[in-house]
This record gives structure tokens, sequence and C-alpha cells, in this order.
């Protein structure tokens, strides 16, 4: 009866928020660690989705003479999870959730060279599940048409383009002189660019076939 007098726990999310920049890239990290291979695949898409997404409140905030917060965003991503019954919200939330938290490590390692490598390590991770994405993204319903487009050709590429364009395109850019760039092109074959260009640091090359 007088259940609205109990005090509501403390989303978990804001001491994670709160804490310092190494714990948080750590929590990330460990996060990342525990996440199966499809959802990281979604991630991704989730990702993509999340800029302009994150593009479109800023512009709003600017034109309300506020301020947009991506820990708000992060938050109120936590409470719909936390509060969401359905199947489809449940992993909507949850995927975008998990691309934000990525996004705010994005912004805190620009400028601490050990925050970005472990920031490399869990896109390097992503980008690892990339070709999941070309069993799970076309019927996929979670996902809307216009969410599904920046997959459109991406999906058709053999196994090593997926993951390059999943490094050169689908994540950020501060990581491309990260070691773990290169260590992840030698795993799948991939040519690497010594500091990286506009179009990327890596490239696959489709082996040639042999001579008849």
């Amino acid at each position: 009866m007088f259940g609205f007098l109990k005090k509501r726990k403390e989303n978990p999310f804001r001491a994670i928020l709160r804490s310092g920049n190494a714990d948080y890239a750590n929590f990330i990290r460990e996060l990342f660690d525990g996440l199966d291979n499809a959802t990281k695949a979604h991630v991704l898409v989730a990702y993509q989705n999340l800029i302009p997404i994150i593009g479109a409140m800023q512009t709003v905030a600017r034109q309300q003479d506020s301020a947009f917060s991506l820990d708000d965003f992060i938050i109120e991503c936590s409470d719909k999870l936390d509060s969401t019954s359905d199947e489809i919200n449940t992993r909507r939330y949850a995927w975008f959730l998990w691309s934000a938290l990525v996004y705010r490590l994005v912004t805190i390692a620009s400028g601490d060279v050990g925050l970005r490598d472990t920031l490399a390590e869990i896109w390097c991770d992503v980008a690892r599940c990339a070709p999941f994405l070309k069993a799970l993204l076309p019927d996929n319903v979670v996902w809307k048409a216009e969410e599904k487009v920046w997959f459109e050709r991406m999906i058709d590429y053999e196994k090593p383009d997926m993951v390059a364009w999943a490094i050169n395109h689908g994540g950020p850019k501060s990581i491309w002189k990260s070691p773990a760039i290169k260590k992840l092109a030698e795993e799948y074959g991939l040519f690497y660019h010594v500091g990286g260009g506009s179009m990327g640091p890596v490239s696959y090359i489709p082996p040639r076939p042999a001579p008849q």
C-alpha cells in the first residue's frame, strides 16, 4: 500500500559513471568479456545508429540552450531496460546501452593512450564478431530497415573484409594506431597500413586463385 514511500534503489550505472576513468575502462573491458558473440555483433549495429542519435540530441540541446548529457542517456537506457518486459525492447535497450558505454569510453580515452589501448582491445572484440551479422541481421526484427541500411553492402563481404570494415568505418578512429589493431590484422590476414589513412588502417586483399 505504501510502496511509494520505499526508497528506490539507485541505478548501479550511476556509481559506474562516477568512477575514475581507469576504473570505468576496466569495467567496460570486463563487461564486454562477458558478452556473447551475437550481442557484440549487435553492439556494432547499435553504435552506428547511436552516433546520429547523439548528434541530433546535441543539436536539440543547443537550440534549447541546454546541455546534452551522455551520462543521462546511459541512465535512461538502463532504466528502460530494467522496466521493460518484452523481448524486442529488452534487446534494443541493452544493445544501445552497451554501445553508449563504449561511446563514453571513446570520449574519455581521446587524450589517454592507456585508455585508448583498452578501448582498442574492446572494439577489436566487437570487430571479430562482425561476420555474425551475415546471419543475424537480415531477418532481425529488433532493428528497423533504416537502421540496417549501414550494413547493406557490408554483410555480403568476405569474413576478413567484414572485420576490416568494423575497424575502418564502424568504430572510433582514435584506436587506429593502437597495437591491438596490428594484432587483429595479423589474425585475419589483413594488410596493416602503418599510421592509418583516411580510409582506415587495415584492408583485405583476397588471395589470388591458383593458376590452372
